[in-house]
């Protein structure tokens, strides 16, 4: 079995429930092993954060999962550790690829995944770059144009793995419905479309979106901040993030110019600043007179469940769209000419993740020594110490 295999795992939020998933999936393990039964471990503590997962909102679920066999009337048994992945693993996952968008002048450096066909075009100058991961539920891709031949491995530099299974969207999103009550959270609500400035001194400043008044402004959370807009409201963001922020609009969120964090992580990985960005609907870049000419750059995990949208795409500016962090859409609007894109990963993201931000119904293998060891006659707890 290979040490990447994932698992796509459907739970209620019940531990037995997703105990019984994790296990059906383990089984894939031991198809070819008689008299093989799994036990599983309990949850373990996250690599980063608190002491379980459902308590920490930036934590990662991981599980130990034993299976024992018998053989020749000894009782063998055998340990893997498993991951939950959050949306946040991804560089850039997509539900529908609409037919209308082909990637270009793209760069994607991370974990890719489809749940439909994607759409390529490329010439002799420019053609798109996928540099890690890319997997699809679909049988393939489709290049939609071209005036020369480039080879598969040209474009899919770490491969491509075709009908790879679905990553269900959630339906919706609740933000801090689990952790509100144990973490240390602090919970702004906006009623009205507001704008909102991020400071690098921790600080932000809000106003109603139509004010021409001053801006109120404050302290980030100690810990972790959620600004939350209610049911039909915009919430205009833009500034620098000092501190950890999950920023959620049940129908949209404009980006109105560069998005960034205090402290890199590109050259400090011990960055203690985090952003997700999160709707339910739309999650947009604001149109040129508003972000103004050049490039646009994003530090931030970005979730837009239904469409993520670069505005008056046709504008010409022979600019690039970064975005360090990740890009999950139930759908993506075209970005070019207005943005090439280059997209990579935060490695941080592979151990935590934006505070609260959404995970997937996928579990993938993190670690199997492959080795069988002599069991006792009966099943011992699987240890939790890491």
């Amino acid at each position: 079995m290979n040490i990447d295999d994932a698992f796509e795992l459907r739970s209620d939020g019940n531990s037995k429930s997703g105990n019984a998933l994790i296990g059906k999936a383990c089984a894939l393990i031991v198809a070819n092993t008689q008299n093989a039964h799994i036990h599983l471990g309990q949850i373990l503590q996250p690599a980063h954060g608190g002491a379980n997962a459902a308590a920490d909102n930036t934590g990662i679920d991981r599980m130990i999962v034993e299976i024992v066999t018998e053989e020749k009337g000894k009782r063998l048994r055998t340990r893997m550790q498993m991951k939950r992945l959050a949306f946040s693993h991804f560089t850039q996952l997509v539900d529908r690829w609409d037919q209308d968008v082909q990637l270009h002048d793209d760069e994607i450096s991370g974990r890719f995944h489809s749940n439909s066909e994607i759409f390529l075009g490329y010439d002799r100058a420019v053609a798109p770059r996928f540099l890690g991961k890319v997997t699809t539920a679909a049988r393939g891709f489709t290049v939609s144009s071209s005036s020369v031949r480039k080879e598969r491995s040209e474009i899919f530099r770490a491969g491509l793995e075709t009908r790879a299974g679905r990553i269900t969207l959630p339906t919706k999103f609740l933000p801090f419905a689990h952790d509100a009550n144990t973490q240390k959270v602090e919970v702004q609500s906006y009623s009205s479309d507001t704008k909102l400035t991020f400071y690098p001194d921790g600080t932000y400043g809000w106003k109603p979106a139509k004010s021409t008044g001053p801006e109120q402004r404050q302290p980030l959370g100690d810990s972790t901040t959620y600004i939350v807009g209610a049911k039909d409201v915009t919430l205009y963001v833009h500034g620098t993030v000092a501190g950890k922020v999950l920023v959620y609009s049940p129908d949209l969120i404009t980006i109105e110019g560069h998005l960034v964090y205090a402290h890199d992580p590109r050259s400090n990985p011990s960055s203690p600043d985090y952003l997700g960005l999160v709707s339910d609907n739309y999650i947009e870049v604001a149109r040129p007179s508003v972000t103004g000419p050049g490039d646009l750059e994003i530090d931030a995990a970005i979730y837009a469940k239904r469409r993520f949208v670069v505005t008056d795409e046709y504008a010409r500016g022979n600019a690039t769209l970064f975005i360090y962090g990740s890009l999950a859409a139930g759908s993506l609007s075209a970005t070019e000419p207005r943005y090439a894109t280059k997209l990579t990963f935060d490695p941080r993201f592979e151990e935590a993740r934006p505070p609260g931000f959404p995970v997937t119904n996928r579990y993938e293998v993190e670690g199997w020594d492959a080795q069988w060891k002599v069991a006792e006659d009966d099943v011992a707890p699987v240890s939790t110490a890491q």
